[in-house]
């Protein structure tokens, strides 16, 4: 029996995991990190308006498994997911669409990409996507990328390989699929994932389809009578390590992913970090929630949650069987583990007196400083589940401290006062 071709995709997965190290992603202090393991490799990942977590879970055949996942526990419920070819289910991407309060999975195995809108109990019709041909092709498959605006239209892009990528916005009630820009205009190459800002306007990542490195655009976007006018796409990084996914946080930060995990990007004018925000060997989907702090470092778990995984090619080398979430920690929780206990006031009582300090060496008010005020916060703190990372339990996160931390805890706040009358 012949031996059949791999796919492209799988053949990039072979190359990167030859060319890239095993990273054990930490996440940056300020961050407390967390996995939700799946039975299956996650695909796709999207956050509904209550914070609820959904998971694509890779197809067995033309079934895959909408993984539910509640922002106060582990992966719970689990739904059906058909694909529209009998043997095969190649999804592109998963994003929530807030009109209709439902998910949004794109599917590339037919020769029309199909977008199956799907509520969140697993329901499940049909919106087909319908593109023109291109060189004598039926339809376009390659649905890569899906956003919905916070005023309810739909966009998808699309990545089919030896053709330029394009960008359209999908009719909510016929699935018809629109061009909205020319393809030099937006000149798009591989991938092109999508997200909206907080001025919703659309940020475009791609990725060169010869070099992969990673590209940033934004497309102005206004209501205008009705319906939606479209400014000139504005280059905003190029040549990065990224190329995955793309989201954009309350503060109008962007995360991208791609090869070495999770990078923010930041900076003016804008650039990706040299190292990455957390690492995998391949990242690729991407999540985030609001929460009613802004995603900084130790705002504290109402901070907001961002959810990626490790994914390229279905490789056992190269993806995850679970999701990476990340929360901002506590101000007090200075080693960042998500429980504020005697291993903080460790951290606070050897870094006591420090100049210049960070927020990590038990600096909880942000004054530059470790000292007694921040003591107390850190005491405060103890029996205050609030201030905890979500998923711990306060039963877990206070447990009693080691005899040394006991004493530090006894002496500290007359060290603070000796320290005072000097």
């Amino acid at each position: 029996m012949p031996t059949a071709m791999p796919s492209k995709r799988c053949l990039w997965a072979a190359l990167l995991a030859l060319a890239l190290p095993s990273l054990a992603g930490a996440a940056p202090a300020g961050y407390v990190k967390r996995l939700i393991p799946l039975n299956a490799p996650p695909v796709a990942l999207a956050f509904d308006a209550e914070g609820t977590l959904f998971a694509l879970e890779n197809a067995d055949g033309n079934v895959a498994q909408l993984r539910v996942i509640p922002a106060d526990g582990e992966a719970d419920a689990s739904f059906p997911i058909e694909g529209g070819n009998e043997s095969s289910f190649f999804i592109g991407g998963m994003a929530y669409d807030p009109v209709g309060d439902r998910l949004l999975i794109s599917d590339n195995t037919t020769s029309n990409g199909r977008l199956y809108a799907v509520s969140k109990t697993g329901v499940q019709t049909d919106l087909e996507v319908r593109l023109p041909g291109m060189m004598g092709i039926p339809g376009i498959p390659g649905i890569a990328g899906i956003a919905v605006r916070s005023s309810g239209e739909i966009f998808v892009t699309t990545a089919p390989f030896g053709s330029p990528g394009e960008l359209r916005q999908v009719d909510r009630e016929t699935g018809s699929a629109s061009l909205v820009l020319t393809v030099p205009e937006l000149d798009l190459g591989f991938g092109a994932g999508l997200a909206f800002d907080q001025n919703g306007d659309l940020i475009v990542q791609d990725a060169d389809a010869e070099l992969f490195a990673g590209r940033l655009q934004r497309l102005p976007i206004a209501a205008s009578g009705g319906g939606l006018t479209f400014g000139a796409p504005q280059p905003l990084l190029s040549g990065m390590t990224s190329s995955a996914g793309v989201i954009v946080d309350s503060e109008n930060d962007i995360f991208t992913t791609g090869v070495g995990g999770l990078y923010r990007i930041s900076g003016v004018p804008l650039s990706e970090g040299s190292e990455p925000f957390d690492a995998s060997v391949y990242a690729t989907a991407v999540a985030f929630h609001a929460g009613d702090a802004p995603f900084e470092p130790f705002a504290g778990p109402t901070g907001g949650r961002l959810a990626f995984m490790g994914d390229f090619g279905f490789d056992p080398q190269t993806h995850d069987d679970f999701i990476t979430l990340l929360t901002p920690a506590a101000a007090e929780d200075f080693n960042s583990d998500g429980k504020v206990n005697g291993e903080d006031l460790a951290l606070w009582a050897a870094n006591y007196g420090a100049p210049a300090a960070q927020r990590q060496q038990g600096d909880a008010d942000a004054d530059g400083d470790v000292d007694g005020h921040d003591f107390l916060r850190w005491q405060r703190s103890l029996a205050a589940p609030a201030s905890l990372a979500v998923g711990v339990s306060a039963s877990s996160a206070v447990p009693e401290p080691p005899a040394s931390v006991a004493f530090l805890l006894a002496a500290a706040p007359f060290a603070w006062q000796t320290r005072k009358r000097r």
